[in-house]
């Protein structure tokens, strides 16, 4: 577990604080550079672009240069991007470096994970390391006091991301090297092919909602910056229960219920931090449930494929979700407009989401390493 929760600072510095954190310092970045909400997502959708390629290289760059040495170099180096935004360069070169911090976020994302799990790490060390992302969000409000200069805020987010560094380093003996890949036939993918709809649709949606909330949201920006991360650190616990009782395909619908009551714009412009619980403690809960999907529809031949595929997918979401919810909400003239989109995007996750996403393993040798029990039988039915 502390295993877990130290090295969980390395996607808190990574996505908490390098994703999420440009949320914080959008507003001051509109007014001075002028941007328009489609500049401003398409700022937001260089880093998820870059995440989609760091994903699809990951594990072949890690694996040539060392997980342990490529997790720490990637979390230095994205440091440093963020460090160089400070600069206040062109938008092309600001388009450059988010890009840029995405892949380098990626590789930490992906070479941390595979650490732990080379390194005997289980599953609440994985939930701590997983909810390093939200402790990175709730730490963000730190950089708060030098948002209103945007160049400042991004020194401060760099500087407060390489500290981050220092306590993510204090397992680096205990790690272990992840083994060789083995090669071998999983099975075909085509069960999941519904449910890769879903995720692309979630990933979309949320990071609409992520990249312009902070622009819509009414009172205090601290105290709900700082509830929405909080909650996060929840999600583990909730969902992994309702997981387990439910199964997969019901957590991923109750998840996707939760982030369309939570993303919508009455809600937050009327009371905003129950919309940042409500969708701090439910934005993480598809990946959580759409895992055990794969565990209950595809043989275990196939599950590392499906979670290559599954990492790609949602990072296509993310890519092209700020963007797109950027240019709904020009063309509506303001940013609700953009966070009524993000509620569409999710909307329709939610409704691809209730047909019945794949059948069940066709019958043979029990699999000890399947789900059992309730959950298993509820989820035959859907």
């Amino acid at each position: 577990m502390r295993k877990g929760l130290a090295l969980g600072f390395g996607p808190g510095a990574a996505i908490g604080l390098g994703r999420f954190g440009y949320s914080l310092l959008l507003p001051a970045m509109q007014v001075s550079l002028q941007l328009t909400l489609a500049q401003a997502g398409a700022l937001g959708s260089a880093n998820t672009g870059g995440y989609l390629l760091g994903a699809v290289i990951s594990h072949r760059a890690l694996a040539a240069v060392g997980y342990r040495r490529g997790f720490y170099g990637a979390l230095v180096l994205q440091g440093v991007a963020l460090l160089l935004m400070g600069l206040g360069p062109a938008t092309g070169w600001m388009i450059f470096l988010r890009a840029v911090q995405g892949v380098l976020g990626a590789f930490v994302f992906v070479g941390g994970a595979a650490l732990l799990l080379a390194s005997g790490g289980r599953a609440g060390a994985l939930g701590a390391y997983f909810g390093g992302v939200g402790g990175g969000i709730a730490l963000s409000v730190l950089i708060l006091p030098f948002a209103a200069n945007w160049q400042l805020g991004w020194v401060a987010l760099g500087a407060l991301s390489l500290l981050m560094v220092a306590v993510s380093l204090l397992p680096y003996r205990q790690l272990k090297e992840p083994a060789p890949p083995v090669l071998g036939r999983g099975g075909s993918l085509a069960p999941i092919a519904l449910a890769m709809l879903v995720y692309a649709l979630y990933g979309a949606g949320y990071i609409g909602y992520m990249t312009f909330v902070t622009s819509g949201v009414s009172g205090s920006l601290t105290l709900f910056w700082l509830l929405l991360g909080l909650a996060t650190l929840f999600n583990g616990a909730v969902w992994g229960w309702v997981v387990a009782r439910w199964g997969g395909p019901a957590g991923i619908r109750l998840s996707l219920i939760m982030l369309v009551i939570a993303s919508l714009e009455p809600l937050l412009r009327g009371v905003p931090l129950v919309s940042a619980v409500l969708f701090g403690v439910s934005f993480l809960g598809v990946i959580t449930a759409i895992t055990d999907l794969f565990r209950l529809k595809l043989p275990p031949g196939a599950w590392p494929r499906a979670m290559a595929l599954s990492t790609a997918v949602f990072a296509v979401g993310q890519a092209l979700g700020p963007g797109l919810t950027g240019l709904v909400g020009d063309l509506a003239g303001s940013v609700a407009g953009s966070l009524w989109a993000s509620t569409a995007l999710l909307g329709a996750g939610l409704a691809a989401s209730l047909l019945p996403l794949g059948r069940d393993r066709s019958a043979g040798p029990a699999d000890p390493a399947g789900p059992t029990g309730p959950a298993q039988a509820e989820d035959a039915r859907t």
